[in-house]
């Protein structure tokens, strides 16, 4: 059987960033449908059913209908494909839909936003059965040796939470993907425990090609002295760093460090990578509150801001 046509472009462009970003089994399409929503005239009927699997959720995955106006219209949460415990489907369909109406406006595409809002609050919920099993001694097994309870990582690291970040929307071009991030910082080894953090807890941007990273910051001493810190890490793609760095300097922007992940498609680029980067890099410092938006270039699509 041929493989179902996606037929809504916008909506077909977004599969492929997201595919580029998370691997191809994080969705996958089944049989287009339009009977669905026959029986009410007002509603648009489904077109495209995809198959969607939430990233370090590997047992849960659901099914996500779309109708030929997305993104004029929300995604539908038709329900579970697969789930780690019976019984369990509405509730994690209730988690989905709230996060397609947190994230959803009309006219911008949402399905990235929707994995990263779904993946925070499933790990919210992990964290929480987790506190509540452990408020709950088992007199069955040994006591637990509190030497050997894990630390969070930002603990482990020094922070006093986990890093703030705002992300760009994801930029493809060629099969390259593109996404920033932005996160406030008052120091130099604040903005590089943000980075090793990111790195250590984000297996798609530790194996990304390139994380080129960037920061300026006016960084005050003891005796409250300030010192400008300003440096950048082209990790591997020459020059990247240093025209980001320069478009902070543009933007005027201090007190933030930012990071951009490009995964390669297979396809080069040439010089046009920079201004790739740099887009990415924009959007996010706006996005994080730093810089004034400009007009929008009528040959940009506008896509939503990412989650913090």
């Amino acid at each position: 059987m041929a493989s179902p046509i996606i037929k809504n472009e916008e909506l077909a462009e977004e599969i492929d960033t997201i595919k580029a970003i998370y691997g191809d089994s994080i969705i996958n399409l089944t049989t287009n449908s339009s009977s669905q929503s026959q029986s009410n005239p007002e509603v648009l009927p489904v077109t495209t059913t995809i198959v969607l699997q939430i990233p370090e959720h590997s047992n849960l995955s659901f099914l996500i209908g779309f109708d030929n106006e997305y993104p004029g219209t929300p995604p539908r949460v038709l329900g579970t494909a697969s789930t780690s415990a019976r019984g369990e489907g509405k509730k994690w369909v209730a988690i989905l839909s709230d996060s397609v109406t947190t994230v959803w406006q009309p006219g911008y595409v949402c399905l990235y936003d929707v994995i990263v809002d779904a993946g925070e609050r499933l790990e919210e919920l992990r964290a929480n059965d987790g506190e509540d099993a452990s408020e709950e001694p088992d007199t069955a097994t040994a006591p637990v040796d509190t030497e050997q309870t894990s630390v969070p990582l930002h603990v482990t690291l020094g922070l006093d939470h986990p890093p703030e970040w705002a992300l760009s929307d994801p930029i493809t071009e060629k099969r390259s993907v593109f996404v920033g991030r932005a996160a406030k910082v008052t120091s130099r080894e604040t903005a590089e425990k943000y980075v090793d953090h990111l790195l250590a807890t984000e297996k798609k941007v530790a194996t990304a090609t390139h994380n080129i990273i960037a920061w300026r910051i006016k960084q005050k001493g003891p005796s409250g002295t300030e010192t400008v810190v300003q440096d950048f890490d082209d990790d591997g793609e020459t020059a990247a760093g240093g025209r980001m760095l320069h478009l902070m300097q543009l933007m005027d922007v201090w007190d933030v460090v930012v990071v951009v992940t490009r995964w390669y498609g297979g396809v080069k680029l040439g010089p046009d990578r920079f201004r790739l980067i740099n887009h990415a890099a924009r959007d996010a410092l706006l996005n994080a509150g730093f810089g004034k938006p400009e007009s929008v270039d009528s040959n940009d699509k506008g896509k939503k801001k990412g989650k913090k």
